[in-house]
């Protein structure tokens, strides 16, 4: 018995070490696609696989029929002003976790990681064309965003060895642009706006806090809560 009792502590020790850093915690925010503040808007034949919210503005346009939303929309209401707390609520937490990396002046094309906070003081990007960032292992990544993100056009963010695009979070302090074609994972808390430019995958969440999110026959698949903590 007592040799069983030693095991399980050196496994939660280990655990522990594996997954450093505490989940964020989105709270009702956690429940839609997108979230924006000032408006959506959508060209062509746009896919949401999940809830939207807009607050405070209830401006929606280019779905119904040109694109789909298959889930709820809230609109100026109080589920939907709640949603906008939340993202600000997380939003401030994600600013404020602990920094493991500093990122700083680098391009994330060609870059593997592992779990980990991730500090850029300015902008950041996947700036080649084509580029590839992979993320590595089970765990947390959090994104800490000066300024803009931006991904070039066809680039892809890769998840292997167990990473889940529900654990990867990227809080942006003004807009996020992501290239034509291109592939994201994660969920994007910008303090401004979000732009798909035409043909994106997003496998996660766009969150707006004080601007809109834009698409162009794009595709955004909202993932589950993370659990690699």
């Amino acid at each position: 018995m007592a040799s069983s009792m030693i095991l399980c502590v050196l496994l939660c020790f280990i655990s522990a070490a594996a997954n450093p850093i505490s989940c964020p915690n989105l709270n009702s925010a956690a429940n839609y696609a997108v979230i924006a503040a000032s408006t959506v808007t959508n060209t062509g034949f746009t896919i949401i696989n999940g809830d939207m919210a807009i607050s405070p503005s209830i401006a929606l346009t280019g779905f119904y029929p040109d694109g789909k939303i298959n889930g709820k929309t809230q609109l100026g209401n109080g589920v939907a002003l709640q949603a906008q707390k939340d993202v600000c609520t997380a939003y401030n937490d994600l600013a404020g976790a602990t920094p493991t990396g500093q990122m700083t002046g680098v391009d994330l094309s060609g870059k593997t990681l592992t779990p980990g906070v991730y500090k850029f003081d300015s902008t950041a990007a996947i700036g080649i064309a084509a580029g590839v960032l992979t993320l590595d292992g089970c765990g947390v990544y959090i994104f800490q965003i000066g300024s803009a993100l931006s991904t070039a056009d066809n680039s892809q963010i890769q998840l292997i060895n167990g990473a889940k695009a529900g654990c990867v979070f990227w809080q942006v302090g003004s807009s996020v642009t992501l290239g034509q074609n291109s592939l994201c994972q994660g969920n994007i808390l910008a303090y401004a706006s979000v732009v798909f430019s035409g043909g994106v995958t997003l496998n996660g969440s766009a969150c707006a806090r004080t601007a809109a999110v834009t698409f162009i026959s794009d595709t955004v698949n909202p993932q589950p809560i993370c659990d690699c903590c």
